[in-house]
């Protein structure tokens, strides 16, 4: 019996994976369980197991090819049931294999002509969920939307250009001479950013931070060679955390209409990366020490430099800290990662003249910058968690 191999879901919000590279060539054995295939998500580049053992026959993605979740790309079948590798079929021809540039042009012309053989099953317009859930929201009609992901599907930044009515390819020659392609985690992380914007009712507040003590504790840390120092990053991190495991108005999320609290402090911090930004989860942060957290940070941003990070990684986030400090930024605000109703955004630590025990002094401050939800957070709910951050930062 021939098994199918899909593109799978590594998140509830992916609506299409692009394949890297496969790590079995058709006509193959495969045992279940061995990895088969390298898949690139917004977040990572996963390898994929094989669902069955077999022969790998009928490969229908090539490397670089954007597949939408659920489509079938390959079989598995029992030895016997596998044709030869000089047999070739209608469902599977087998074709000299072609450079990249070649292999490119073949795929427009080869989708384009797929699409209008689906059309006479439905009369359903091509649409990932969360173009149609963003359609229906703004009241738009699907069938008038073009859409440019696979297959012609229209996806969520189709609904959103149509909304703002802005071609999908306006802009494309800001950069270089013709249209961009945009990596999976650049278009995702353009999609979501938008819809927050769009959806979500930002409000936004500021406050300084005296960080002479938490620098002092560092420096502390630092003489007494017990390991590897936590940054000024980790100390944030805990504050924040703590800060949110006292306030629990702070730790929700928006949801169908309603607020969904959450009882674990699952704190997700921002790291850049080259293509993008990922934000990998710190689970139950506020249960842990300040050791432990700065251990659990670093290893999270190794992996997501490298790509390696898992979806348990970064899905299930309650709260976000993005810190561009140390790239000598003094302030900024940040946009929420959705359905997340708010984001920590905090700036680098510079010395100011400030008054300070009835006079002035200079002292080592920061600003952070709080962006939230106003269908969730009212602004004294903000400005109290805020005030509760600072206090454990300054208390140090």
């Amino acid at each position: 019996m021939a098994v199918n191999v899909i593109m799978p879901a590594m998140g509830a919000t992916q609506e299409t994976g692009r394949l890297v590279r496969w790590l079995k060539q058709e006509g193959d054995s495969v045992t279940k369980g061995e990895m088969l295939m390298e898949v690139e998500t917004d977040k990572s580049v996963v390898e994929v197991e094989a669902p069955a053992s077999g022969i790998l026959v009928r490969v229908t993605a090539a490397p670089d090819d954007d597949i939408p979740v659920g489509q079938t790309i390959a079989l598995i079948v029992e030895p016997g049931d596998a044709p030869s590798r000089r047999e070739e079929t209608p469902a599977s021809p087998r074709k000299p294999k072609a450079s990249a540039p070649a292999r490119k042009a073949r795929k427009a012309p080869a989708r384009a002509a797929a699409a209008p053989a689906a059309g006479p099953k439905t009369n359903r317009t091509l649409a990932s969920p969360a173009a149609r859930r963003l359609a229906k929201e703004k009241g738009l009609d699907l069938a008038g939307v073009t859409g440019t992901g696979p297959e012609g599907a229209v996806v969520a930044r189709d609904v959103l250009s149509a909304g703002a009515g802005v071609s999908p390819d306006v802009g494309a020659e800001a950069g270089a001479p013709g249209p961009v392609r945009l990596s999976s985690m650049r278009r995702i992380i353009g999609e979501r950013m938008a819809l927050s914007k769009q959806t979500a009712p930002h409000f936004y507040l500021h406050m300084d931070v005296d960080m002479t003590g938490v620098e002092a504790r560092r420096s502390g840390l630092k003489q007494e060679g017990a390991g590897q120092a936590p940054s000024i990053n980790d100390f944030i991190l805990m504050a924040v955390s703590r800060a949110l495991a006292e306030s629990p108005a702070m730790n929700v999320a928006w949801a169908d209409g309603g607020i969904e609290r959450f009882e674990e402090v699952n704190l997700g911090m921002a790291v850049a990366v080259e293509d993008g930004l990922v934000v990998p989860v710190i689970r139950n942060a506020d249960m842990l020490g300040l050791e432990e957290l700065a251990r659990c940070s670093r290893e999270l941003s190794q992996q997501a430099q490298s790509r390696k990070l898992q979806p348990a990684d970064y899905q299930g986030g309650t709260f976000t800290v993005s810190n561009l400090g140390m790239f000598g930024v003094d302030s900024f605000t940040a946009i929420i990662n959705p359905p997340q109703c708010g984001i920590l955004a905090v700036g680098r630590v510079a010395s100011r003249v400030v008054p300070y025990g009835g006079g002035i002094a200079v002292r080592a401050m920061m600003t952070m910058t709080l962006s939230a939800d106003h269908r969730v957070v009212d602004g004294a709910i903000g400005a109290r968690f805020l005030q509760r951050v600072k206090q454990q930062l300054e208390e140090i």
